[in-house]
């Protein structure tokens, strides 16, 4: 393996290559390249009658350093020289690996794929860090992610909200849940149909007569507590 400056009229795309960026994602390696210069080495080997067999190699063509008569074939970076030609650079930045044509198709079906994933709160954290300074829309056109991602990266990375103090938290509601006999059905109607219904109002300053739907509902609390034994 061999670091190299090779001209980008001496790299050929693999014919078998079938790695595909979308154009959102490739806009944006162009802007990255263009605005650092920077980018990750291209892989390549030299292109000459390549054995398909390992028990049979032919003899390697001699690597040239910098322009020259020798050809390379790109393994990976088919989209960095694409998008170096399209800015105008003469010649890219390359690593040289001298692979058969097995070897390459493996190279090929496994470089664009042996990646990790990233752990989204240490990519929030990364993301916050890097927006400090920045608006959400400029990180957008910097980062792979679309402005939306960006965003909940962001808020991904604030800090929890402080806990409820005791007392402002009201206990949970305690469902229950049991059958009725015939006459406690009965009971229990008789209370639901007296809901929304009140007592006669008494005048003179005479005491209200009880509404009858209080005297349902007594009388099934009642019912409840001694089935459960609590009176």
């Amino acid at each position: 393996m061999t670091l190299q400056w090779i001209p980008l009229e001496a790299l050929e795309a693999h014919p078998e290559n079938s790695n595909r960026m979308p154009a959102h994602l490739t806009e944006k390696l162009k802007a990255h390249i263009e605005r650092t210069g920077l980018y990750e080495p291209l892989v390549v080997r030299p292109m000459a009658t390549h054995a398909s067999s390992r028990e049979h190699p032919e003899p390697r063509p001699r690597v040239a350093g910098t322009a020259g008569a020798a050809r390379y074939q790109i393994l990976n970076g088919h989209h960095r020289a694409r998008v170096l030609r399209e800015l105008g650079h003469t010649r890219a930045r390359c690593d040289v690996w001298e692979v058969d044509d097995d070897e390459a198709r493996l190279l090929l079906a496994t470089l664009n794929r042996l990646e990790g994933r990233d752990d989204p709160s240490a990519r929030a954290r990364l993301v916050a860090r890097l927006a400090e300074g920045r608006s959400a829309g400029d990180l957008a056109r910097l980062l792979p992610e679309p402005p939306d991602a960006v965003e909940r990266l962001l808020r991904l990375a604030q800090p929890p909200p402080a806990p409820l103090a005791p007392e402002a938290i009201e206990p949970p509601a305690r469902p229950m849940t049991f059958f009725l006999a015939e006459e406690q059905h009965a009971l229990v109607s008789e209370a639901l149909r007296e809901v929304g219904r009140s007592g006669t109002a008494a005048g003179d300053g005479a005491a209200a007569p009880r509404p009858k739907r209080a005297d349902a509902l007594e009388r099934l609390a009642l019912w409840y507590l001694e089935s459960r034994g609590l009176r």
